[in-house]
């Protein structure tokens, strides 16, 4: 019963990062600008924005079916950005490892959405509407992270490398669902219209 009376008594902040400083899953003291913190809250970042377009899409019911796929392979990736952010910070610990299964549902979706856009190859600015706009900021987060990824020290702090290929497929599958979302808006349109 003392650790539930803990619990209620435990405070939301310590002061311990203060100064500079916070500590690892492994107990260890980092500098808050070291590159491995910046890449976890870039990862961070990134895990927030897709939640937010999840968010976006189940809310959206013009094409409700389109978007239960999008929004069960973000749900995963939020959930692999989980596991990367606790590897980085306990790169020592074999559970947050990432696989070649995780790499292969993000192939999976794109190949399978690039089927319905590999005849338009125009660039998008972005902007067609707020869900493209939001999946192609999340796309650039994620090329963000990926650069802080291979900035890491390896030699150092070796990382899973599995985790580096996943930032770079996530920001492929980003990109390929703003295509799929612009040019789902667009035809919408076109048909209401009679464009």
């Amino acid at each position: 019963m003392a650790a539930a009376a803990d619990v209620i008594n435990m405070k939301m902040y310590t002061g311990k990062g203060d100064y500079g400083e916070t500590t690892d899953l492994s107990g260890q003291k980092i500098p808050k600008n070291d590159i491995r913190i910046h890449l976890i809250g870039t990862i961070d970042e990134l895990n927030s924005y897709l939640g937010l377009i999840k968010a976006m899409l189940l809310h959206d019911e013009t094409w409700q079916f389109a978007w239960k796929t999008a929004c069960n392979c973000i749900e995963k990736a939020q959930k692999v950005l989980m596991r990367m952010m606790a590897h980085i910070s306990d790169n020592k610990n074999d559970k947050h490892f990432c696989g070649e299964a995780d790499v292969s549902i993000l192939e999976h979706e794109i190949d399978r959405m690039y089927e319905y856009i590999k005849n338009h190859h125009e660039l998008i600015i972005p902007g067609k509407n707020v869900i493209e706009a939001q999946v192609q900021v999340a796309r650039t987060v994620a090329r963000r992270a990926e650069r802080y990824f291979f900035t890491v020290d390896r030699n150092k702090y070796p990382l899973c490398k599995e985790y580096g290929i996943y930032l770079n497929r996530l920001s492929d599958y980003l990109f390929v669902l703003s295509q799929q979302e612009s040019l789902i808006n667009v035809n919408f349109i076109n048909q209401i219209t009679g464009l």
